[in-house]
């Protein structure tokens, strides 16, 4: 158990070391990350489920679906979505 542990803390701590790409391009559109935070301030890394909710309704209100990936991550109190909206 103790390696569970201490695998799942280097692989968190390894994922805030990724630096964030370019926007890829898609056929005629490009893909640009979304970055979503609470009104402003951080979320909580164990908040992924609220935020999925604002990055949704952040991607409604521009018309659009989230886009969500496996890359898709926490980093520095907002999460990052890399596929954004579609």
């Amino acid at each position: 158990m103790k390696r569970v542990a201490a695998a799942l803390t280097l692989c968190t701590m390894a994922s805030a070391c990724v630096q964030t790409a370019a926007p890829q391009v898609r056929g005629q559109a490009s893909v640009a990350p979304l970055r979503v935070t609470n009104n402003g301030t951080a979320f909580a890394m164990d908040e992924g489920a609220a935020a999925r909710r604002v990055a949704e309704a952040t991607c409604a209100a521009r018309g659009q679906r989230l886009r969500p990936s496996i890359y898709d991550r926490f980093e520095a109190g907002a999460w990052v979505y890399v596929e954004g909206c579609a």
